[in-house]
């Protein structure tokens, strides 16, 4: 599915709604249009600024991104270091990641052997790893905390996981780290090992900047839904109570139980400035929506965490 009655649940309706730390950067469906490297192994080669001297047209990726590890040809570009992430999936409207005191770095990836440019496991997934001042974090799967059958793209960043079981096919993988939040170096890359060689992608100074700026957090001022006729009006009010600038960023999800597919995600991001607040509302239809006892449940995950329900038979006493 597209990723696309007053009643509050603040303590009258026992609706438990977490704050977690927000997002530095990102982009989604609901936008704000006014909001204001690595250290060598001893038992290695490493490859940091190689480029083949005849890279293969079929990389989609910049031929600057492309190095030679072991016998195969990897690029790694389009890195972003964020907060929380969105992500979409197959069968699932998609949502987002943030999680306490984390942070995610990710890349776009593809690889070259035997001719044959594509996301499959060669090198596999665990060859990468994020190399800070010396200390390593490995690539980390992410699949049990996302809806749908599978995710697609992560962070705006390839269409699949790569080395995945859904890669074949795929041109474009990703691959994902998650370090701590904030994390202070003096900087770090991107490193892929195979056969023996390694090759690393720095990280800029901006991305490295941005691993050490602290989160913003963000609390619930008001979740309200009002129930109209064919339609349910969803709003939320959030401020960021910390003291650094931020972006939120979170998945509202509106059940649809009647159809076979995950509850239908609308991403909300806002550029909001220390102690300011971000408003969003957007209206639901309901034709598909309601359990048995006319109920449904509104979620929203990302930097706030909670739910709320709605009772859809106000609808026939004309509110």
């Amino acid at each position: 599915m597209p990723s696309r009655y007053r009643r509050s649940f603040l303590g009258t309706l026992g609706v438990t709604l977490t704050g977690i730390a927000g997002c530095v950067g990102d982009t989604s469906v609901e936008t704000d249009a006014n909001a204001p490297a690595g250290t060598k192994s001893p038992t290695q080669t490493t490859s940091e600024n190689a480029v083949p001297t005849d890279p293969s047209e079929s990389f989609s990726l910049p031929d600057s991104s492309v190095k030679p590890v072991g016998d195969i040809r990897v690029a790694v570009a389009d890195t972003v270091a964020r907060k929380a992430v969105s992500y979409e999936s197959v069968m699932g409207s998609g949502g987002v990641l943030a999680s306490d005191g984390k942070q995610f770095v990710v890349a776009a990836v593809q690889s070259e052997s035997d001719s044959s440019v594509d996301t499959e496991a060669v090198p596999p997934y665990d060859a990468f790893e994020l190399v800070a001042d010396g200390r390593t974090y490995p690539a980390v799967e992410i699949e049990q905390r996302t809806t749908g059958a599978y995710t697609t793209s992560l962070a705006e960043r390839g269409n699949i996981r790569y080395g995945g079981s859904h890669a074949p096919n795929h041109e474009v993988g990703w691959v994902a780290f998650e370090p701590p939040s904030p994390l202070e170096v003096s900087n770090a890359a991107i490193r892929c090992r195979n056969g023996g060689e390694t090759a690393e992608w720095r990280l800029t100074d901006e991305q490295v900047g941005k691993l050490a700026r602290p989160a913003p957090t963000f609390e619930p001022r008001s979740f309200e839904t009002t129930v109209r006729t064919a339609s349910v009006e969803v709003s939320l009010v959030a401020e960021n109570v910390s003291e650094v600038d931020g972006r939120f960023l979170a998945a509202v999800y509106w059940p649809t139980t009647g159809i076979a597919d995950d509850d239908e995600a609308t991403i909300v991001t806002r550029s909001v400035a220390s102690g300011d607040h971000m408003e969003w509302s957007k209206s639901f239809g309901t034709m598909y929506s309601g359990g048995e006892d006319g109920t449904v449940a509104v979620r929203v995950e990302g930097t706030l965490t909670g739910e709320t329900t709605v009772n859809l038979d106000a609808r026939d006493e004309g509110t």
